[in-house]
C-alpha cells in the first residue's frame, strides 16, 4: 500500500475513499478479502480494458454477472445467474473440447416451438412438411416415431429448403404417426 499512500497521502491504511479513476501499475493486493459494492445489480464493480480501448472488454457487475466486448464497442457476450443453480448466457456458448454431463439423469434440454431445433410433426398419408426457418442446407435432421399411427414405415427427410422447411416421408403411404425431430448443425 506504500505506493498508493504516496500517491494519495490523505488515504489512511485503515480505509478511505478515492474519488475518480485509480490507476495501479502492477498488482493490487488486499488482505482479508474485499467486498466490491455497486449501487444497483447492473452496476459495474470491476472493469478491464486495454490502453486505448473506447469501451470495456470485461465487466463484473454487482449482481455477479459477467460481460465481455471487443473494446471498440459495447459488450456483446454475457454470463450470469438466471435462477437457483442455473448459469445462463444470452449468447452462444462454444467449447473447443467435449461437453460432458457427469451425473446420471441429467442431459440436454431444447426449447420447442415455432422455428425451433426440436419438435414433433404428425404425418398425413405418410408425409409432413415441417415449416422451420432454423433448417439449413447442411442440417442433420434426426427422426423417430413417438406415437405410431396407421401403418408405420421407415422415416426419412425427403426434401428441404434452407430457412423455410423440410419434408418427412414414410415408406408407408398410410403412416399417420407422430414423429419427433431434432436438428443439429455441423461445426
Amino acid at each position: 500500500m506504500g505506493a498508493v499512500l504516496s500517491a494519495f497521502p490523505a488515504l489512511a491504511q485503515t480505509g478511505g475513499t478515492v474519488t475518480g479513476p485509480l490507476t495501479v501499475n502492477g498488482a493490487l493486493t488486499t488482505k482479508g478479502g474485499q467486498t466490491l459494492v455497486g449501487a444497483a445489480a447492473g452496476t459495474s464493480v470491476e472493469i478491464a480494458e486495454v490502453t486505448g480501448d473506447a469501451m470495456a472488454r470485461w465487466n463484473l457487475n454487482a449482481d455477479g454477472g459477467l460481460s465481455w466486448g471487443p473494446g471498440t464497442g459495447a459488450t456483446d457476450t454475457n454470463l450470469y445467474r438466471a435462477f437457483t443453480a442455473i448459469l445462463q448466457t444470452d449468447s452462444t456458448l462454444q467449447t473447443g473440447a467435449d461437453l460432458k454431463v457427469v451425473n446420471a439423469g441429467h442431459g440436454l434440454f431444447v426449447k420447442e416451438g415455432a422455428n425451433a431445433k426440436q419438435g414433433t410433426a404428425v404425418l398425413t398419408a405418410g408425409s409432413s412438411v415441417v415449416t422451420d426457418t432454423a433448417v439449413t442446407a447442411v442440417s442433420r435432421i434426426f427422426l423417430t416415431s413417438q406415437a405410431d399411427g396407421g401403418a408405420p414405415g421407415f422415416l426419412r427427410v425427403s426434401a428441404r429448403t434452407a430457412g423455410t422447411s423440410f419434408t418427412i416421408t414414410s415408406s408407408s403411404g398410410t403412416d399417420t404417426s407422430t414423429v419427433a425431430y431434432e436438428i443439429f448443425e455441423p461445426a
